[in-house]
């Protein structure tokens, strides 16, 4: 769950000169407010939230869940493996294998496709981050 922070904004004429995060949504308000007292320019207030990397990466991991291996998904697996062969094709070796092996296969599934997102996410969060100042 992302961290909800509150940023006090200080704006002089068309500019953003400071920002300041705080974690309660009073004291950004007390300080914008202390602040307006005695500077020049205004200060707001925006509700935002906190991101980090780590944490997104640990999210996308729960958005990706592979089917579990069952009897229709190993079938397919075996037909569509089958129409490629150019040799002789053992169904039953081929489904037997996928049913010894499931418990490993899903999990290795699950790995590529949780790394897959986070190099995803990852490239996306570096393509799109803008510096401001």
């Amino acid at each position: 769950m992302q961290e909800k922070v509150w940023v006090v904004t200080h704006i002089q004429g068309l500019e953003v000169t400071d920002a300041n995060v705080f974690n309660n949504a009073a004291d950004a308000a007390n300080y914008a407010q202390e602040m307006s007292a005695v500077n020049d320019g205004s200060y707001q207030v925006t509700e935002s939230v906190l991101n980090s990397r780590e944490a997104i990466e640990e999210e996308s991991a729960r958005w990706a869940v592979l089917p579990e291996f069952g009897a229709d998904c190993l079938e397919c697996l075996v037909q569509e493996m089958s129409e490629d062969a150019e040799e002789e094709f053992d169904e039953a070796a081929c489904a037997k294998f996928f049913e010894e092996k499931k418990d490993k296969l899903q999990k290795k599934a699950d790995e590529i496709v949780h790394e897959y997102l986070r190099k995803e996410l990852k490239d996306y969060i570096n393509n799109e981050r803008v510096i401001l100042g």
